[in-house]
Parts: structure tokens; sequence; C-alpha cells
């Protein structure tokens, strides 16, 4: 997969309120269309503790 690799700050900084996964990839790196890479990484980070999810508005945000 070509492109740049997203960072976790980057996330983090697109996270400045809660966003749907799709939102925040257009934020992150708008000229890409798959958010499989997005996701992986959110799951991740989510696991981590740094962000989570809200199950009934369907959208992410930071941690904390």
């Amino acid at each position: 997969m070509e492109g740049i690799v997203t960072r976790e700050e980057d996330v983090l900084e697109a996270l400045d309120k809660p966003r749907a996964v799709y939102a925040v990839l257009q934020r992150v790196d708008p000229n890409n269309k798959s958010t499989e890479a997005l996701q992986a990484l959110l799951m991740r980070m989510r696991s981590e503790g740094k962000v989570k999810f809200d199950i009934k508005t369907g959208k992410w945000s930071r941690a904390g």
C-alpha cells in the first residue's frame, strides 16, 4: 500500500471533537479512500486506552 503512514499524533489531533471514521480519514489523509488501515490503528489505540468509540453515535474521540 502506497502513501503516507497515518500517525497516532495526527489521529489524536483530528479528534479535536468526536468524529466518524471517514471524517477522521478526511482530516488525516484526504486522498485515501480506504478506511481499513485507519480502523486498524484506531482499534490498536483503543486497546491502549488512547481513544474511545461511542457505539450509540458511531464516533471516535480522545480518551480521558
